[in-house]
């Protein structure tokens, strides 16, 4: 199987309600800025330097806010962006070709997934899926690597996150350690994902069912998934205090998000 990452389309879930993240501007938490960009522009770029350059947004809560941010002339030419109307629309190779539609404000991860694929039919082999709020200088070539076996259908990168607490080792009651932070033993799911086109044409589900709560077990159960353990850096915006974070970051190393 021969990949050529220009020929994979990402779908980017950027609809949710993100309740945990709360903007004086009533910003939905992807259009906050992190660095001189705001978050989904810095993902876009990631996968853009990586050779990507088709995305799909099914969009839902607060669409209004992505759909003037992407057609806003201004961030069309410092983006290098190219809207598209529908699927049949030219892609250009040097640009950033986004599609954007309205999935609908309770559409949960799986219907969003499954409204993008009327938008990818073309799309023989693979696409990927990414989380709108996550960074990770993640390795799509070791990532997609996995999928040349032909039983495997899908493939999700995981990262040993470290512990925000400090653990206590008891023993009958008496303290006898302290860990500060701990990495944690089992990997947690980044959201940065590949898929195998016919492992949705295959699978039926309901609507209520979601992502990960009834689609990735599924897979597994069928050992049809496999990981990536990602050892770069990895951070996911939540909150505020999430991205008051990210952004001292940036400030102590402006290249800090365009690091491949």
């Amino acid at each position: 199987m021969t990949i050529h990452n220009d020929k994979i389309p990402i779908i980017i879930l950027a609809g949710g309600k993100g309740e945990r993240f709360v903007s004086e501007e009533n910003l939905p938490k992807q259009l906050a800025k992190v660095s001189n960009h705001p978050i989904i522009i810095e993902i876009l770029l990631y996968y853009f330097k990586n050779g990507f350059n088709f995305f799909v947004l099914p969009l839902g809560y607060k669409k209004k806010f992505f759909i003037n941010f992407f057609l806003n002339k201004k961030n069309i030419t410092k983006y290098k962006l190219n809207i598209l109307n529908n699927e049949n629309s030219k892609l250009y190779k040097n640009k950033i070709n986004i599609l954007f539609f309205n999935s609908g404000v309770k559409s949960n991860k799986l219907n969003r997934i499954y409204k993008s694929l009327k938008y990818i039919k073309s799309y023989k082999e693979l696409f990927g899926v990414c989380y709108g709020d996550i960074f990770a200088n993640i390795s799509f070539k070791k990532q997609i690597s996995l999928l040349k076996n032909k039983k495997i259908q899908a493939v999700l990168s995981g990262f040993n996150e470290r512990s925000p607490y400090g653990h206590l080792n008891a023993k009958k009651k008496l303290i006898i350690g302290f860990k500060e932070k701990p990495v944690l033993k089992d990997p947690i799911n980044i959201g940065f994902y590949f898929f195998k086109k016919q492992i949705f044409e295959n699978m039926k589900f309901k609507q209520h069912e979601d992502l990960e709560t009834h689609f990735l077990p599924k897979l597994s159960k069928l050992k049809k998934i496999v990981l990536h353990m990602h050892k770069g850096y990895h951070f996911t915006v939540n909150t505020q205090k999430d991205l008051a974070e990210v952004k001292k970051i940036y400030k102590n190393d402006k290249y800090f998000f365009s690091k491949l």
